[in-house]
């Protein structure tokens, strides 16, 4: 149904900006931002992803959704190890803290959404608010020193 969409529609296009994004900063920008856009375009599908249409439904819907952010969280912690490897950056917390404060940034701003009847959009101002949280966010990791 409306989940499997969504999740569709979600993780092919992960796929796609982890294709094309060589850098940890972009690719996870990109992934919120297609999140928040995805709210903002699907305001009734929206809901379920807030939970607010599951209001009296099995626990099984509310577990996919669960399920559903779970795997964009654990999606955010690979790039962010990766990160680490691949361009020597660290998150300036644990790296599950940081995945997940950057999955509550968004979720916050859906909840928003919601909350405001669908006027506040989602990417209202989502770039300078990125750009900020982003300038404390990593640290460059130090290289060992080698004899």
């Amino acid at each position: 149904g409306l989940i499997d969409f969504i999740e569709e529609t979600l993780f092919s296009r992960v796929r796609v900006i982890l294709s094309e994004e060589p850098d940890a900063i972009s690719r996870c920008y990109r992934i919120l931002t297609l999140l928040l856009t995805f709210a903002e375009r699907n305001p009734g599908i929206t809901r379920l992803l807030t939970g607010d249409a599951l209001t009296g439904e099995t626990d099984r819907l509310h577990h996919r959704i669960k399920q559903l952010f779970d795997r964009l969280e654990t999606q955010l912690k690979q790039i962010l190890r990766e990160a680490e490897v691949t361009e020597n950056l660290r998150p300036t917390m644990t790296i599950t803290s940081a995945a997940n404060m950057l999955l509550a940034l968004a979720e916050g701003r859906i909840s928003q959404f919601v909350r405001s009847g669908f006027s506040r959009r989602p990417t209202e101002q989502w770039q300078e608010q990125w750009s900020v949280v982003m300038s404390g966010f990593f640290r460059e990791v130090q290289s060992p020193l080698v004899p």
